[in-house]
């Protein structure tokens, strides 16, 4: 039987997190993966678990950052232990899919079947998959063909009352057949700040524009803007997204512009970058402010004349493409300091769309924590509810992380809870929250959270009064008032 992925041998280290039930507690193992594919890989290791048991994996991959992802243990063979993943979101299946490219070999036989293909064919005349892999619409494609192919496996044993259900399940909830969700499930809430989110997205996706998405790390611009790629009229086209803090800067020309033969030590062969990659759909630039001057200035040629030179070469090829900027960062104050230039910022902020941070969202700190547990319990057959002092600690909390860590704190607490109902111990809120039996009277409550309040703020500012004042509500006397009343 034909494989479904194709699979490589790699030396990839990888971190493996076991949830131990006989005491709750949780260890690590640094270890590796020694094949990999886009539904899973083997990795050496050999622990004392039993199959369909939950691990979490770990790993780095070179250009592409950190990822950390849930792996269901299939079976023990003698290299190791096999395991398929879960939680791969789209972003990092298009990532993992670059390091495998760059890693199997071409002895010139079809991957999934085996089958000799001397001629080099575009689709083996075995087995039907398409060996298309340096096509950028290749995974795209891929995901289809997998997706009918599994479906065709498992249906076998469907029932007639099975095979309703799942047409019923793809017309509502996957096409939303009877339906009018305009917004990414994902992108939850009905705070006001974020329903403002959803009605600029909705009014600039159509357009052509470029857009500059601000707000503190983990708000969700990197979901923002694929929110407004697949709105757009591009949404056929791809999607390319590039951490450009995440990548050092003597790499960085290179990845987003390409680079010919031999145009550097190393430059073995040609390359395209992401630019040319994403040709007809939308590129988004991540902590666009990390970008050097000289790079800033290349970025600000393609916005001018939309041609894209690669590193050695001698012209440029016109490429169609949609910008969509990121950043954490204040830029106006970048541009005072003179590390971004003025008219970049000019050109990148013809749009700008400023993400909430979880604390000001209000209820929506609490339906995000139970969207995103539904969201894991379905994917590890799990039942899983948060017990009312959860509730509550979920309120309480700050939310530093904002949406990032909300999704880590609750599947932390999914995988490693043993009980169905999910504790405040469980999120790793229980120092987080001010315990009800050390304070004395209501006087003392109000001046535990005025400090803590007053605490981070300072933090959040970097000690900027004016700002402070601004975000809490009160005058800058005041807050010289409160920082004397508890000594901060």
């Amino acid at each position: 039987m034909a494989r479904l992925d194709v699979r490589c041998n790699v030396d990839l280290p990888v971190h493996v997190v076991v949830g131990n039930d006989a005491n709750k507690g949780i260890t690590e193992r640094v270890s590796k993966f020694t094949s990999l594919s886009l539904g899973g890989g083997v990795i050496d290791f050999t622990p004392s678990l039993n199959k369909n048991k939950i691990v979490g994996l770990r790993y780095e991959l070179p250009r592409h950052g950190e990822f950390e992802i849930l792996g269901e243990i299939l079976r023990f063979e003698d290299n190791g232990v096999a395991t398929r993943f879960f939680n791969l979101n789209r972003d990092a299946k298009l990532k993992l899919w670059d390091y495998i490219k760059e890693n199997f070999t071409d002895d010139l036989s079809c991957p999934y079947c085996g089958k000799k293909n001397t001629q080099k064919k575009r689709r083996c005349d075995n087995c039907s998959w398409s060996l298309n892999f340096y096509s950028q619409d290749y995974i795209v494609e891929h995901e289809k063909e997998s997706f009918i192919k599994r479906l065709a496996m498992k249906s076998n044993a469907f029932t007639v009352e099975d095979i309703y259900k799942v047409l019923n399940f793809v017309d509502v909830e996957v096409l939303k057949v009877g339906k009018n969700l305009d917004i990414n499930e994902e992108f939850v809430g009905s705070s006001q700040s974020i329903l403002n989110v959803f009605s600029m997205i909705r009014k600039i996706a159509p357009t052509d524009i470029p857009v500059l998405i601000t707000g503190e790390s983990g708000t969700g611009k990197e979901l923002t803007a694929m929110a407004i790629h697949e709105r757009s009229q591009r949404r056929n086209k791809p999607f390319v997204a590039i951490n450009c803090a995440a990548i050092p800067e003597n790499l960085l020309e290179a990845e987003l512009f390409g680079h010919e033969k031999g145009s550097f030590t190393g430059a073995v062969k040609q390359k395209a970058g992401k630019f040319e990659y994403a040709d007809g759909g939308t590129i988004f630039l991540d902590e666009i402010g990390q970008l050097s001057m000289n790079l800033q200035s290349k970025l600000l040629r393609f916005l001018e004349d939309k041609i894209v030179e690669k590193i050695g070469s001698n012209g440029g090829v016109k490429i169609d493409v949609r910008l969509i900027a990121a950043t954490n960062n204040d830029l106006k104050s970048a541009i005072a300091k003179g590390t971004f230039r003025k008219d970049l910022f000019y050109r990148l902020d013809v749009f700008n769309i400023n993400l909430p941070p979880v604390r000001d969202r209000g209820e929506d700190k609490v339906i995000l924590a139970r969207y995103f547990l539904n969201k894991f319990s379905r994917e590890m057959n799990l039942s899983k509810t948060f017990s009312l002092e959860a509730i509550e600690a979920i309120k309480s909390y700050n939310w530093p992380g904002n949406v990032r860590e909300i999704i880590n704190k609750v599947r932390r607490a999914a995988v490693m809870s043993t009980e169905p109902s999910i504790t405040v111990s469980d999120l790793d809120l229980e120092s987080l929250t001010i315990k009800m039996d050390e304070v004395a009277s209501l006087k003392d409550v109000r001046s535990a959270i005025e400090k803590q309040k007053i605490v981070e703020a300072m933090k959040h500012c970097s000690n900027n009064i004016s700002k402070v004042a601004r975000i809490l509500g009160i005058s800058r006397p005041s807050v010289y008032s409160l920082r004397r009343k508890y000594n901060i």
